[in-house]
């Protein structure tokens, strides 16, 4: 083989290539991005409408359809996904995967602004993409004492644009802040006294307040802007506006209200242990280092608190820096303990001089690896840490194989140099053949079609990265560094001299009855794929496990009609019987909207006066501990009476819906609440499940006003004025802007007092005459039931019922007697269902799975054809692939765990793994058969000479993952277990399964 010999030839130029390589690796690895998680676009798009005071029929009318309208003429759109509740809608659009995120984004945008003429004026619009790199990093309460919250405002705004200054910040942002207003309370008692309507306060301030530009004038050769009216400069300019002149004197702003600066009525509360707060976060640039940025604006902040006082008080919430480290170290860990075994295994086997040729590859490949690596556009982030770990155990093979045959070279009378240049060139071929039929079972992943193939992209890239530049490095320094040591003779103390004994003492002598029994033996292996394979429906399936981090999140759900104030004082009475648990460190209380996003998968709520989020920080995460407390306060809340109480964990894997989740789709919303009523009480006596969430619940009261409108006509009252009264009075109006002398602006807000039902209908409305009516004259209010929030699915009205499984219960089981339950459902006309959350993203992913499967083994396939020149000897070599997967069931069914979307990933890495000691014992046999040797000879020989490369190959792939499986973490497991169970299966296969169908095979030949 040419490459071993140019590396033989030209030793100075080998090393200094080698070298250079490594140089760049390490430069490479201290500074390319480091994040917790892949960096990946997700082809979502999130718009959010804030219509105040609306009623979700309104919203729907109003805002949803117009939106829903434009965004469904937009090509590759796929599911189009709408929430719709009181004063607000958000509206979840999901693109054919493939599209580009960014233009699906900029179409979007667009398509809105091409129809917000149509919505109503006061609608506040949100459109952002639901990217990763959206994730807060880092997360600060901001106070005093006691809560002054115009300096905290201020404050924070501040600090807001100094951490903005940095280019490698994407955006920070404040959160719970009530926005700092002029407010002009106007006083009914005095709009009577003097004849007037609230609506003439409003026009009389929207007037002097109009910002209309004059022009300019020339003088000379000068030209000067002219300033007329516009924004207020301070208090006074507002209390002093005139409302009517009168007859002695003018009536002012102030003779009919009260104007102070004020805070706007809250929409989102947010509390720091117990402390009214107001939370800043920072979000990072894509491709940035989290521990330097971490580190330079927690120095900025600290710099900002001693120009800010003592008064102001900082306390970080958040910072994700903590779990990024835990997660990176903790896989370096795993990394070092896996190389640590893998060292003390080949130490073992070959002595410290062989050991020590198979070892130093390691370092080196990883080296090289993450050069190419970050040339790849990749970061060191958990996916691609964890392909540098399941490459671990793999890279070492080729090292193994060539290191082996060159040491069976040296002892066949060979000089140093020729025994390196055989042994490598032997193996050579075999070795780069079972090295690409690895890669070739990782690359067809890259095919993944789905937002789980882009969370996992890094993985198969990496892993075959560093299968490539081992490859590279067995052929060219492996050799040549054997030509130097001189490798000897293993001492007679290594496990090698043990396996060699066995090996041509005991297990050649077994082979032998074997071959001449060899339909019993292969009826016998039948029986033991039979029953690896009947475990598979005992083991379960699942997605993908929690994200085992040191938080939790507490949902609570009140009462449809339940006010801001009142669910925030549910939230405080849920946060006391929180705060003692064992565990809890610190609580941030949200009340109307989640806590600000710092998870890639949780994508927050906002604008839900009956909703609130607490945020719970743990001192440490213990699996078991953790689960204990879930299940602790899951039965305390069980019966809580003012609100549903729900505790979750962070999940790991893309955006989706809770794991139990049943869509019901229906125009008639009465019909749907029905059935997800019904729906919602059988899962409620389901035993496993938890969490319950039904979204369109229960009807809510509202104040219906019948307007006489032939009576308006009547009365000359103008309905636009009649809607502006109401509005005033019940959200306020916005009637101008004041600009201080420091430049900030503060928006001028006409409010009346909340009424009472009785007090509103005196309200009085001016007639185009300008007499007062009161509304109780042409308006008469009852109260009704209506719908508190219901879903919109490609624009058709639905809703969800949605729930979790308990530890313990299969996610997928308790779906199908969901889904019974509902086909043995009495369905009122004009309602379906669906199945959602993870038996969707299941089917969707573990179909491209399949895709990804087949792909890789016909790839492999045409790799051993093109190989062997034959199709009949690569069928003998993929026949240990089902004992590798029946190996991978029972090893899953005695450790516990269910076959995730990482065990089929560790399935499809067995694809290239298992096949390559089936390669080696092959060729072997086919190298004995071209020797002479007859085809018993032949395949015992063979099978006696590569017991000990394919049990230390096979042994090392096994404990360089131990570290990964026992302690990675739930994610990883079932990948570890998989690939473990699979291969020791398989190379017992190789060992007794492979021998015979290979005799079977050159039997045949020999024959013909």
């Amino acid at each position: 083989m040419w490459l071993p010999n140019a590396a033989l030839r030209k030793p100075q130029f080998t090393c200094i290539i080698v070298l250079l390589a490594v140089a760049l690796g390490v430069m490479s690895y201290f500074s390319m991005p480091r994040s917790e998680d892949p960096q990946f676009d997700l082809p979502i798009t999130l718009i959010e409408a804030v219509y105040p005071g609306a009623s979700p029929l309104d919203v729907e009318t109003l805002v949803v359809d117009p939106i829903e309208q434009a965004v469904a003429e937009l090509e590759d759109i796929k599911k189009i996904d709408t929430s719709i509740h009181n004063g607000g809608t958000r509206m979840e659009v999901t693109f054919i995967y493939g599209t580009d995120p960014d233009e699906g984004f900029d179409d979007i945008q667009l398509a809105i602004a091409n129809v917000r003429d149509r919505l109503p004026p006061e609608t506040q619009l949100f459109v952002e993409k639901a990217s990763p790199t959206s994730v807060s990093i880092l997360q600060y309460a901001l106070s005093t004492q006691p809560m002054d919250y115009k300096a905290v405002s201020v404050a924070s705004e501040q600090l807001q644009k100094r951490l903005e200054q940095h280019p490698e910040v994407r955006k920070a942002e404040r959160w719970g802040l009530p926005e700092q207003i002029v407010e002009v309370s106007v006083l009914p008692e005095r709009l009577k006294q003097y004849g007037l309507s609230i609506n003439q306060v409003s026009q009389a301030l929207t007037s002097r307040a109009d910002n209309i530009t004059p022009g300019f004038v020339d003088a000379s050769q000068r030209r000067f802007n002219v300033n007329a009216s516009g924004n207020y400069k301070n208090l006074d300019e507002v209390r002093r506006t005139v409302v009517l002149r009168g007859d002695h004197s003018p009536i002012t702003v102030s003779d009919v209200a009260h104007v102070a600066y004020a805070s706007d009525e809250p929409t989102y509360l947010a509390y720091y242990n117990g402390k009214p707060v107001v939370y800043l976060t920072v979000q990072q640039a894509e491709g940035g280092n989290i521990f330097d940025l971490t580190e330079l604006l927690e120095q900025e902040i600290k710099d900002f608190q001693l120009v800010a006082g003592e008064e102001l008080i900082v306390e970080r919430v958040f910072r994700q820096s903590d779990s990024v480290e835990t997660r990176v170290n903790g896989f370096f860990e795993n990394l070092a303990q896996g190389l640590i075994l893998v060292a003390i295994l080949s130490f073992s086997f070959l002595g410290p001089r062989a050991s020590l040729l198979i070892t130093i590859t390691v370092p080196l490949s990883f080296a090289i690896a993450i050069g190419l690596l970050d040339m790849t556009g990749f970061g060191l982030e958990q996916m691609s840490i964890v392909g540098l770990i399941i490459a671990l155990g793999l890279l070492v093979d080729d090292a193994i194989v060539v290191t082996e045959s060159v040491h069976r070279s040296i002892g066949s009378n060979r000089s140093a140099i020729e025994a390196a240049q055989h042994g490598a060139s032997r193996v050579g071929a075999a070795s780069t053949i079972g090295t690409l039929t690895t890669v070739f079972a990782f690359l067809p992943m890259l095919l993944l079609q789905s937002s789980s193939g882009d969370f996992m992209r890094s993985m198969p890239v990496t892993v075959s990265l560093v299968l490539i530049v081992s490859l590279l490095l067995s052929l060219t320094l492996t050799p040549l560094m054997a030509s130097k040591l001189m490798v000897a003779a293993a001492p007679k103390w290594s496990l090698q001299n043990l396996v060699d004994h066995f090996a041509f003492r005991q297990y050649n002598r077994l082979l032998v009855p074997i071959l001449n029994h060899r339909w019993l033996t292969l009826a016998a292996s039948l029986v033991v794929l039979i029953a690896g394979f009947s475990l598979f429906p005992k083991i379960g399936v699942a997605l993908f496990p929690k994200a085992e981090k040191p938080m939790l999140l507490v949902d609570i759900q009140a009462p449809p009609n339940t006010a801001l104030h009142e669910t925030d004082d549910i939230a405080h009475e849920v946060a006391e019987m929180l705060r003692n648990s064992e565990g809890v460190e610190a609580l941030a209380i949200n009340v109307g909207n989640a806590n600000p996003r710092i998870y890639y998968n949780e994508i927050p709520r906002r604008g839900h006066s009956n909703y609130a989020q607490l945020l719970v920080t743990l001192t440490e995460y213990d699996d078991s501990k953790v689960n204990q407390l879930i299940g602790n306060w899951r039965d305390m809340f069980a019966g809580f009476p003012l609100a549903n109480v729900t505790v979750k964990e962070f999940q790991q894997g893309p955006v989706t819906d809770p794991p139990i989740t049943l869509r019901l789709i229906g125009d008639d919303v009465a019909k749907v609440r029905l059935v997800a009523s019904d729906l919602e009480a059988f899962l409620r006596s389901t035993e496993g499940v938890v969490n319950i969430r039904n979204d369109i619940g229960e009807a809510q009261i509202e104040l219906d006003l019948n307007i006489q409108f032939d009576v308006l006509a009547l009365t000359n009252v103008d309905v636009a004025e009649f809607d502006q009264t109401l509005k005033t009075i019940l959200t306020g109006s916005q009637v101008g802007v004041l600009k201080d002398q420091l430049g900030d602006t503060y928006p001028v807000k006409v409010k009346g007092l909340s009424p009472s039902f009785d007090e509103l209908a005196q309200v009085d409305v001016t007639t185009r005459e300008g007499q007062l009516i009161p509304l109780n004259q042409f308006v008469s209010a009852n109260l009704q039931e209506g719908h508190p929030k219901f879903f919109h699915f490609q624009k058709v009205r639905s809703s969800k019922v949605s729930a979790d499984a308990a530890a313990g219960f299969s996610v997928a089981q308790l779906t199908k007697q969901a889904v019974d339950f509902l086909h043995a459902y009495p369905m009122p006309a004009g309602v379906r269902f669906e199945v959602g959350g993870e038996e969707e993203s299941r089917n969707e992913n573990f179909s491209g799975l399949s895709h990804v499967m087949l792909i890789a083994g016909l790839g492999i396939f045409a790799l051993l054809v093109f190989q062997f020149q034959s199709i009949v000897q690569p069928v003998v070599i993929f026949a240990s692939i089902p004992f590798a997967v029946a190996g991978a069931v029972a090893c899953l069914y005695l450790t516990g765990f269910s076959f995730s979307i990482m065990a089929f990933v560790g399935l499809i890495s067995l694809f290239g793994i298992v096949v390559n000691n089936a390669i080696i014992l092959l060729d072997t046999v086919n190298y004995n058969m071209r020797a002479g040797h007859s085809a018993m000879n032949a395949v015992v020989a063979a099978s006696a000479t590569r017991l000990t490369p394919i049990i230390l190959t096979t042994l090392t792939t096994i404990v360089g993952l131990l570290p990964l499986t026992l302690l990675g973490g739930k994610l990883w497991a079932p990948l570890g277990w998989v690939i473990i169970g699979g291969l020791a299966v398989s190379t017992l296969s190789s060992l007794l399964v492979v021998p015979v169908l290979s005799y079977l095979v050159v039997r045949r030949r020999n024959q013909t």
